[in-house]
């Protein structure tokens, strides 16, 4: 399946804040690295799997703009807009509302509680999985729901490390969903098992390597390099495994699908 995806080049990309538990300001980013790793990223979509991949411009001292996930939620041509709970972030939702009305989008919403797009909004088979309480207001999840008019669930997230839905769960296919246990509280996870017929449940290895954050179209997956039991069980289902780094990324809490919005 081609997808739409949108990413925004590491141009300004840094720690220049903290704001979650893997951001360090003593651990700055390599960005002739990080701009390795994103091209790699960028042509993995764009050439080997045929994606279109649009791009956003980025904007000094807005180094998370990277992380486009974070950018809005889209669903059927709709678009709901981040309200970052970081005041450091707040400035990105002006510059991602622009891009998409510039693009001809015009059912836009911004939600009156924090929201941060699709970091903490995983849409699997008309279904949005979403996402509390490190960086989104449960009540924005009922706010959201009524603009896209889509069945939401709600998932507590329990570990702090993986403050954002989409670096503890991955949307496989229209049956399957990877996630990492311990991010859960126990009514999230049992939620999660009463709807999806098949979950893969990652190690601890996978999840602090950010294997939860990868980006997969049923067939193919792209996966951090170094989730390896994440990696052999996707091969071991029949599915193209594509394996990138992400190291600098992870120095500000970001992985695969952290840079990558899907253009629904």
């Amino acid at each position: 399946m081609t997808k739409s995806i949108l990413m925004c080049a590491p141009k300004h990309f840094a720690v220049e804040y903290e704001i979650n538990p893997w951001m360090h300001k003593d651990n700055p980013v390599q960005l002739d690295l990080a701009g390795k790793q994103w091209q790699q990223l960028h042509d993995i979509y764009s050439k080997k799997l045929g994606w279109d991949v649009q791009l956003i411009e980025p904007i000094e001292h807005l180094p998370d703009m990277v992380f486009t996930a974070n950018g809005a939620l889209l669903y059927k041509g709709k678009v709901a807009l981040p309200n970052f709970r970081q005041p450091d972030r707040q400035p990105e939702t002006e510059k991602f509302k622009q891009w998409f009305s510039d693009q001809g989008y015009d059912q836009m919403f911004l939600p009156k509680y924090n929201f941060e797009g699709e970091g903490d909004a995983l849409i699997w088979n008309d279904i949005l999985f979403a996402g509390y309480p490190w960086r989104t207001d449960k009540p924005s999840h009922r706010e959201v729901a009524d603009f896209l008019k889509i069945k939401t669930v709600s998932l507590q997230l329990a570990d702090a490390r993986f403050y954002h839905l989409d670096t503890a769960l991955t949307i496989i296919d229209k049956s399957t969903v990877a996630l990492y246990p311990k991010a859960f509280t126990k009514e999230a996870l049992t939620l999660i098992h009463q709807l999806v017929p098949h979950v893969i449940e990652a190690t601890d290895e996978d999840a602090v390597a950010y294997g939860l954050n990868s980006m997969s179209d049923g067939k193919n997956i792209v996966v951090p390099e170094n989730a390896n039991n994440l990696i052999q069980t996707y091969r071991n289902r029949g599915m193209e495994v594509t394996t990138t780094p992400i190291s600098e990324f992870q120095k500000s809490g970001g992985g695969v699908k952290c840079l990558t919005l899907e253009l629904r």
